[in-house]
């Protein structure tokens, strides 16, 4: 259950360095205020140009929380070392909660690598992206004095640098902006797929990766 909060945490910027085992909210009040965007990419081969589309479709999913989706989207191998239905009963706890609101996340494509093709038809690509989440407290007794807010504002800029973090203490609103990675996977004749390229995940590569696409990975 572990790597469950771990992975989650990950995928839907549940800032564990500040809420713990808190629960976030989608925003409801405007579903159009969050983005996905991209930067100048480069010219793109037509493979890169179906995966920039798939990119932009999935960071949507994202944006609006879209369970259902999100886990038909993510690497299915990560469900023989994930329990399935964890994973989806924790996602589904986040839209409980009324202690903390997403008020906005925004993202921005920034890298499409080249789609590699291996031995038995998998293609895949590696992506980076920036992502920018708003979070509003909603609970008054959640960091509610000097001392707590200090620690919170401490341990975000240790992880996230100074320049990634801001809060304002009055409107009780915070926001992150971090580095993001992905990997897109297709197996022959199925469908692209997701799989975070973090700490987390890069710990159950071997289990979980066909042979030829991590050790590529670690040349």
């Amino acid at each position: 259950m572990n790597y469950v909060k771990l992975l989650i945490g990950t995928i839907l910027l549940l800032f564990t360095a500040c809420i713990s085992d808190k629960n976030l909210s989608k925003s409801k009040n405007d579903d159009n205020k969050s983005e996905v965007s991209y930067a100048y990419l480069g010219r793109l081969t037509a493979k890169q140009e179906v995966v920039k589309s798939e990119v932009i479709n999935y960071l949507n999913l994202l944006k609006e929380f879209d369970i259902d989706a999100i886990m038909e989207k993510t690497y299915p191998l990560l469900f023989t070392v994930i329990n399935k239905t964890h994973f989806k009963q924790y996602i589904s706890a986040m839209f409980n909660s009324k202690d903390i609101l997403v008020e906005k996340y925004d993202t921005n494509i920034t890298k499409i690598g080249k789609v590699t093709t291996f031995s038995n038809g998998t293609e895949y690509a590696k992506i980076s992206y920036t992502s920018k989440a708003t979070i509003l407290f909603l609970n008054d007794k959640l960091y509610n004095d000097e001392t707590s807010i200090n620690f919170l504002y401490d341990a975000l800029i240790h992880k996230y640098g100074k320049e990634n973090v801001e809060i304002d203490v009055k409107k009780r609103r915070l926001t992150i902006q971090k580095d993001e990675k992905l990997l897109i996977l297709k197996e022959r004749d199925g469908d692209w797929k997701f799989l975070g390229n973090n700490r987390e995940y890069i710990r159950l590569y071997p289990t979980i990766l066909p042979k030829e696409i991590y050790y590529s990975l670690n040349n």
